[in-house]
């Protein structure tokens, strides 16, 4: 084979693996990246253990390659164990880790296969170009360096040691790239071996751009990018294969070599290069075409949208059987930045659906209800496709969405298409508008603010420092906290706001995440810093609205020694989160700080059987239950949903079939605001603007058990 068509068949390979990266979900890129860089490192160490083996009777054979075999394992190695800590527990992994001591171990092998090579060779590099590699190469350094010791944290070990190993990778690939480029001038009129070195540094460079990812995401905050790293990092793991297989095919003396040899010679005889281009041609364009007919360039995914129960909308109506079918949507954060309530809210509305069809069934009534569900992806955008997703295939009345971004983003097309909107989190009071179609059965945040302000004053607390995320959540949580704090005697400093990214980027404990926050919690530390000085470290605490971020912040602010010193208050976004208590990090920063946050609270002694049956259900499924609050609302929503459907269906028609003037939106006042039969939350009231009157709510802290972390409730105003 001819060296252009070797590369055009890497470079196809290079593609189709990066595409399935490219076009996966924004949720999903990290889950493929990881098991990309499995697949491919696993092919070049399995190629170069062939090559080792196979290769071990030649007494000409390469002995560095042994050497190779090893790096390359050790890398694969470390990319199941990073694979483990990302797809499988989705918890951080330590600093240095057991990856990190596979991968740098893999270095040193590596490095000295390319010394004993180079020593091999003989040394004619110009001085001038040498010079000039070195210099190139070390201005880069000197910059990534700078550029890390400016958005580091070095005056705490974990901090020190995020800092070494995260500059080590770039360091140590440089040093590779450099031995590589010197090699391969030495051996340029060398076509067999030269192919295979042009590969390898090819490979090479790209791991260094890879590894250096992290400048660039630093100094645009490109955050959702980070995707294009694994990108330049499974191509590095494929050029290394491509060579091996260039080395296998001209350097290695095996039996069948005449066989594949004799074989390339009749398929040259037959093709021409022109039939062989068109091949590749048509292999490229279907890959292309295959990945457009799934929707792949489409945001408009159906992969979110679940219809368990597919009949046809326009014939849930049997006249014969008296039978209707309603159909009921939900609009669920599956993926985003508040995922961790999705799977827990799915599975309380699962169970919802299922105890009022049962219900229906025992009363002998044929009527019976459709669950829709469709991804919000905590995003304004994806909430907007989801309602209409919804409506197209009949849903009228719709449960969520959670988020108060994603209720601002639907609700005129709500009110425009008379659906009417259930949200069991949304609680921003901007929202709080009477006459609109949106329900909330959980209170604004008027309320919130106000019990939050009296627990802190109550602790002695006197100043607080805000971090908040800026949308229309944290913003008016912060501004309902700040005027009742200031109104019952304390401070708030000028604090600092961050904008929310969207995907599962913002939330992941990937080491490039650590980094950007530690940018915000150096700012923070030093406000914190100040107000110590000023009011004693006693009287001073930091107040933060986040969602799943919480996570990545709480592990990263452990190494500023300000922010570990003061207590730490939170929102009801962050009450219970599974997030914190599995990554013993976080949870023992916020046992540390007694990070205390306000939750709505559900007590209802009524119905507590069914409330502990649910979060049996949620063990079940989830194998972690999180907040119950959510879960539990989002069932009361459902019933709610379900009975002012059966009820617009039986009471808006008189016996003479004629219509009535009692409007859908009422009925749904009505059937929430009167005991509601089977509900999980107690009684429900609503304002005029239809969202939930309540001042209850618990406070929830971290402690540490004999299994680990858990949250317990700290004390209730009610």
């Amino acid at each position: 084979m001819k060296p252009i068509f070797f590369f055009l068949v890497v470079i196809i390979l290079i593609s189709i693996t990066n595409l399935i990266i490219i076009f996966a979900e924004p949720d999903n890129k990290i889950i493929y990246s990881s098991w990309i860089l499995i697949i491919n490192s696993f092919i070049a160490a399995v190629l170069s253990i062939f090559i080792l083996l196979k290769d071990k009777g030649n007494k000409d054979r390469d002995k560095t390659i042994i050497h190779l075999a090893i790096g390359l394992v050790f890398w694969f190695i470390a990319n199941v164990i990073w694979g483990y800590y990302e797809i499988v527990l989705d918890v951080v992994s330590p600093v240095p880790s057991l990856a990190d001591f596979f991968l740098l171990s893999a270095y040193a092998f590596l490095i000295y296969r390319l010394i004993v090579t180079y020593n091999k060779i003989n040394h004619t590099v110009n001085k001038k170009i040498l010079f000039l590699i070195i210099s190139v190469t070390g201005s880069f350094l000197i910059y990534l360096i700078n550029l890390t010791i400016d958005v580091s944290e070095l005056s705490s070990f974990r901090g020190f040691m995020l800092f070494v190993v995260t500059i080590a990778y770039p360091v140590l690939n440089s040093i590779l790239t450099v031995f590589a480029l010197l090699i391969l001038i030495e051996i340029k009129n060398d076509k067999h071996h030269f192919i295979s070195w042009i590969t390898e540094l090819v490979g090479l460079l790209a791991i260094v751009v890879g590894d250096s990812w992290f400048a660039i995401i630093v100094l645009t905050s490109f955050v959702e990018q980070l995707w294009i790293s694994s990108l330049l990092l499974s191509a590095h793991y494929l050029l290394i294969a491509g060579g091996l297989v260039w080395y296998m095919r001209h350097s290695i003396k095996w039996q069948s070599k005449n066989i594949i040899n004799n074989i390339i010679k009749r398929a040259r005889n037959r093709i021409s290069k022109k039939i062989l281009i068109g091949l590749l041609l048509v292999t490229t364009i279907s890959i292309i075409l295959s990945i457009y007919s799934t929707n792949a360039f489409s945001n408009d995914d159906n992969k979110y949208f679940i219809n368990k129960r597919s009949f046809d909308i326009q014939s849930s109506f049997d006249k014969k059987a008296d039978k209707k079918e309603f159909v009921i949507g939900a609009i669920i954060p599956f993926t985003g930045s508040l995922s961790s309530i999705g799977k827990s809210v799915k599975v309380a509305l699962d169970k919802a659906e299922e105890d009022v069809n049962h219900h229906f069934q025992q009363m002998n009534y044929s009527d019976r209800f459709n669950l829709l569900m469709a991804d919000s992806k905590t995003n304004a955008v994806d909430s907007l496709l989801a309602i209409k997703k919804l409506h197209e295939n009949g849903a009228n009345i719709i449960v969520g969405p959670a988020t108060s971004t994603a209720v601002s983003a639907v609700r005129d097309y709500a009110d425009t298409n008379n659906i009417i909107l259930i949200s069991y989190a949304s609680t921003s009071p901007l929202l709080s508008i009477e006459g609109d179609n949106l329900f909330r059965l959980v209170p604004d945040d008027t309320n919130q603010g106000k019990v939050v302000a009296k627990e802190m004053i109550k602790d002695g607390i006197k100043v607080i420092v805000p971090f908040w995320r800026n949308d229309i959540y944290g913003n008016e949580l912060y501004n309902s906290t700040k005027s009742n704090f200031i109104k019952l005697g304390g401070k708030v400093q000028n604090g600092i706001t961050y904008e929310p990214h969207t995907g599962r980027f913002a939330t992941s404990l990937h080491r490039i995440n650590f980094i950007m926050w530690g940018q915000q919690l150096k700012k923070l530390n030093t406000i914190v810093s100040d107000a110590i000085k000023r009011y004693g470290v006693k009287s001073v605490a930091v107040y933060i609205i986040s969602y799943d971020e919480i996570a990545p912040i709480l592990i990263q602010a452990q190494n500023y020694d300000m922010l570990k010193k003061v207590r730490w208050y939170g929102s009801d976004s962050i009450a219970q989160s599974s997030q914190i208590t599995k990554n013993w990090e976080a949870a023992d920063f916020a046992m540390k700080t007694n990070l205390t946050n306000p939750l709505f609270s559900i007590i209802n002694n009524n119905n507590s059987e069914k409330i502990n049956s649910l979060e049996a259900d949620l063990k079940k499924e989830l194998h972690e239950v999180g907040s119950i609050t959510y879960p539990v609302i989002a069932y009361d929503s459902y019933l709610v949903a379900s009975k002012s459907l059966y009820k617009n269906s039986t009471l808006n028609y008189d016996k003479n079939n004629n219509s009535t003037t009692k409007s859908f939106k009422q009925i749904v006042f009505d059937t929430a605001t009167k005991p509601l039969d089977g509900g999980l939350s107690g009684k429900i009231i609503l304002n005029k603007a239809g969202d939930r009157v309540s001042e209850s709510y618990d406070f929830w802290i971290v402690n540490k058990n004999s299994h680990g972390y858990e949250w317990n409730e700290l004390t209730s105003h009610r």
